[in-house]
């Protein structure tokens, strides 16, 4: 157990590390990057990917 929780804290420090150099401090719903669970941070990084695609 503890390794999976491991690996979601690496992941989500991924994710906030690539938001936070593109600008993005908070979620959608006005929620601190460092206080959202992996599954928003996930679907916020998505919206960005796509949001930058489609420039």
């Amino acid at each position: 157990m503890a390794r999976l929780t491991e690996m979601v804290e690496k992941r989500k420090e991924k994710l906030i590390e690539e938001l936070l150099s593109r600008n993005v401090y908070k979620t959608s719903d006005e929620r601190h990057l460092y206080d959202a669970p992996l599954k928003t941070l996930e679907n916020e990084y998505m919206l960005l990917l796509k949001k930058e695609a489609g420039r």
